[in-house]
Protein backbone atom coordinates (compact mmCIF):
# COMPACT_ATOMS: atom_id res chain seq x y z
CA UNK A 1 0.00 0.00 0.00
CA UNK A 2 2.74 2.30 0.68
CA UNK A 3 4.78 1.87 -2.58
CA UNK A 4 0.98 2.29 -4.36
CA UNK A 5 1.05 5.73 -2.20
CA UNK A 6 4.58 6.90 -3.20
CA UNK A 7 3.91 6.03 -7.02
CA UNK A 8 0.62 8.51 -6.73
CA UNK A 9 2.74 10.96 -5.34
CA UNK A 10 5.57 11.14 -7.84
CA UNK A 11 3.27 10.49 -10.86
CA UNK A 12 1.04 13.12 -9.29
CA UNK A 13 4.21 15.31 -9.28
CA UNK A 14 5.46 14.29 -12.62
CA UNK A 15 2.38 15.27 -14.28
CA UNK A 16 2.02 18.90 -12.69
CA UNK A 17 5.60 19.54 -13.28
CA UNK A 18 5.09 18.60 -17.12
CA UNK A 19 2.16 20.73 -17.67
CA UNK A 20 4.44 23.71 -15.94
CA UNK A 21 6.97 22.79 -18.74
CA UNK A 22 4.15 23.25 -21.63
CA UNK A 23 2.13 25.81 -20.07
CA UNK A 24 4.91 28.45 -18.60
CA UNK A 25 6.31 30.91 -20.09
CA UNK A 26 9.58 32.29 -18.73
CA UNK A 27 12.36 29.85 -19.70
CA UNK A 28 13.98 29.50 -15.93
CA UNK A 29 10.26 28.32 -14.63
CA UNK A 30 10.34 26.06 -17.68
CA UNK A 31 13.92 24.44 -16.58
CA UNK A 32 12.58 24.25 -13.08
CA UNK A 33 9.63 22.31 -13.94
CA UNK A 34 11.63 20.32 -16.61
CA UNK A 35 13.99 19.29 -13.62
CA UNK A 36 11.38 18.76 -11.09
CA UNK A 37 9.68 15.71 -13.94
CA UNK A 38 13.10 14.26 -14.28
CA UNK A 39 13.45 13.75 -10.29
CA UNK A 40 9.93 12.75 -10.00
CA UNK A 41 10.16 10.08 -13.60
CA UNK A 42 13.66 9.31 -11.44
CA UNK A 43 11.55 8.21 -8.02
CA UNK A 44 9.13 6.19 -10.36
CA UNK A 45 11.61 4.09 -11.38
CA UNK A 46 13.10 3.46 -7.93
CA UNK A 47 9.83 2.65 -7.12
CA UNK A 48 9.28 -0.03 -9.82
CA UNK A 49 12.40 -1.46 -8.76
CA UNK A 50 14.39 -1.00 -11.52
CA UNK A 51 17.31 1.43 -9.64
CA UNK A 52 19.79 1.15 -12.51
CA UNK A 53 17.32 3.28 -14.80
CA UNK A 54 16.47 5.56 -11.80
CA UNK A 55 19.83 6.26 -10.76
CA UNK A 56 20.87 7.25 -14.62
CA UNK A 57 17.55 8.86 -14.80
CA UNK A 58 19.17 11.18 -11.97
CA UNK A 59 22.93 11.40 -13.28
CA UNK A 60 21.87 11.75 -17.08
CA UNK A 61 18.69 13.53 -17.17
CA UNK A 62 18.62 15.59 -13.91
CA UNK A 63 21.79 16.51 -13.70
CA UNK A 64 23.65 16.74 -16.84
CA UNK A 65 20.90 17.34 -19.39
CA UNK A 66 19.56 20.37 -16.86
CA UNK A 67 22.90 21.84 -16.34
CA UNK A 68 23.26 22.20 -20.14
CA UNK A 69 19.67 23.44 -20.97
CA UNK A 70 20.98 26.48 -18.48
CA UNK A 71 24.46 27.03 -19.96
CA UNK A 72 22.04 27.28 -23.72
CA UNK A 73 19.75 29.35 -21.37
CA UNK A 74 22.69 31.85 -20.51
CA UNK A 75 24.39 31.17 -24.36
CA UNK A 76 22.08 32.07 -26.66
CA UNK A 77 21.61 35.99 -27.00
CA UNK A 78 17.50 36.34 -27.03
CA UNK A 79 17.17 39.43 -27.73
CA UNK A 80 17.55 37.95 -31.32
CA UNK A 81 15.79 35.34 -31.73
CA UNK A 82 12.25 36.19 -33.35
CA UNK A 83 9.36 36.56 -31.16
CA UNK A 84 5.88 34.65 -32.50
CA UNK A 85 2.80 36.02 -30.77
CA UNK A 86 0.84 33.02 -32.81
CA UNK A 87 1.22 29.22 -32.21
CA UNK A 88 2.30 26.87 -34.17
CA UNK A 89 -1.46 25.39 -34.79
CA UNK A 90 -0.90 23.49 -37.99
CA UNK A 91 2.16 21.36 -36.80
CA UNK A 92 0.17 20.58 -33.98
CA UNK A 93 -2.62 19.46 -35.79
CA UNK A 94 -0.25 17.76 -37.92
CA UNK A 95 2.03 15.90 -35.19
CA UNK A 96 -1.27 15.05 -33.11
CA UNK A 97 -2.20 11.62 -34.81
CA UNK A 98 1.82 10.82 -34.29
CA UNK A 99 1.79 11.68 -30.19
CA UNK A 100 -1.70 9.81 -30.14
CA UNK A 101 0.49 6.31 -31.49
CA UNK A 102 3.29 6.55 -29.41
CA UNK A 103 1.08 7.12 -26.36
CA UNK A 104 -1.07 3.88 -27.68
CA UNK A 105 2.04 2.08 -27.64
CA UNK A 106 3.35 3.26 -24.53
CA UNK A 107 0.20 2.55 -22.65
CA UNK A 108 0.39 -1.67 -24.34
CA UNK A 109 3.59 -1.66 -23.39
CA UNK A 110 2.86 -0.42 -19.95
CA UNK A 111 -0.23 -2.85 -19.69
CA UNK A 112 1.43 -6.12 -21.13
CA UNK A 113 4.66 -5.50 -19.84
CA UNK A 114 6.94 -8.62 -19.30
CA UNK A 115 4.40 -11.26 -19.43
CA UNK A 116 4.51 -10.85 -23.43
CA UNK A 117 7.67 -12.12 -23.17
CA UNK A 118 8.77 -15.66 -25.25
CA UNK A 119 8.61 -17.75 -22.36
CA UNK A 120 9.09 -15.32 -19.71
CA UNK A 121 12.34 -15.82 -20.53
CA UNK A 122 13.17 -11.73 -19.56
CA UNK A 123 11.75 -12.62 -15.72
CA UNK A 124 14.04 -15.58 -15.32
CA UNK A 125 17.32 -13.89 -16.48
CA UNK A 126 16.22 -10.95 -14.39
CA UNK A 127 15.91 -13.01 -11.48
CA UNK A 128 19.33 -14.85 -11.67
CA UNK A 129 21.61 -12.10 -12.35
CA UNK A 130 20.13 -9.05 -11.25
CA UNK A 131 19.16 -5.50 -12.37
CA UNK A 132 22.53 -4.01 -13.43
CA UNK A 133 24.08 -6.97 -15.08
CA UNK A 134 20.95 -7.43 -17.33
CA UNK A 135 20.95 -3.86 -18.42
CA UNK A 136 24.54 -3.77 -19.57
CA UNK A 137 24.56 -7.17 -20.51
CA UNK A 138 21.49 -6.08 -22.99
CA UNK A 139 22.77 -2.98 -24.01
CA UNK A 140 26.29 -4.09 -24.74
CA UNK A 141 25.46 -6.94 -26.68
CA UNK A 142 22.22 -6.85 -28.65
CA UNK A 143 21.64 -2.94 -28.68
CA UNK A 144 25.33 -1.75 -29.27
CA UNK A 145 25.12 0.01 -32.59
CA UNK A 146 22.01 1.41 -31.39
CA UNK A 147 24.13 2.93 -28.13
CA UNK A 148 26.59 4.32 -29.70
CA UNK A 149 24.21 6.08 -32.41
CA UNK A 150 22.76 7.78 -29.36
CA UNK A 151 26.18 8.82 -28.38
CA UNK A 152 26.96 10.42 -31.45
CA UNK A 153 23.55 11.83 -31.71
CA UNK A 154 23.87 13.58 -27.90
CA UNK A 155 27.52 14.88 -29.74
CA UNK A 156 26.20 16.14 -32.36
CA UNK A 157 23.96 18.02 -30.18
CA UNK A 158 26.17 19.54 -28.10
CA UNK A 159 28.52 20.59 -31.00
CA UNK A 160 25.14 22.54 -32.70
CA UNK A 161 24.74 24.41 -29.05
CA UNK A 162 28.35 25.07 -28.30
CA UNK A 163 28.42 26.87 -32.07
CA UNK A 164 24.35 28.49 -31.46
CA UNK A 165 25.49 30.00 -28.20
CA UNK A 166 29.22 31.42 -29.16
CA UNK A 167 29.53 35.13 -29.59
CA UNK A 168 29.42 36.47 -32.67
CA UNK A 169 32.67 38.99 -33.66
CA UNK A 170 31.32 42.70 -34.20
CA UNK A 171 33.15 44.20 -37.48
CA UNK A 172 33.50 47.84 -37.91
CA UNK A 173 33.11 49.97 -40.98
CA UNK A 174 37.05 49.63 -41.12
CA UNK A 175 37.31 46.24 -41.35
CA UNK A 176 38.63 46.16 -37.57
CA UNK A 177 37.29 43.48 -34.87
Amino acid sequence: MMQWLVFLLFSGLAVLSALGVVLLSSPIYVILCLLSVLVSVAGLFFVAGAELVGALQLLIYAVAVTVFYIFVLTAVPWEKTLKKDSHYRVEGLLSFPLLLALYVEMALVFLLGISVSPKGQFREFIKSFGNTEVVGGILFSKYFLAFELVSLVLLVGMIGAVIIGRKEVQTYEDGSP
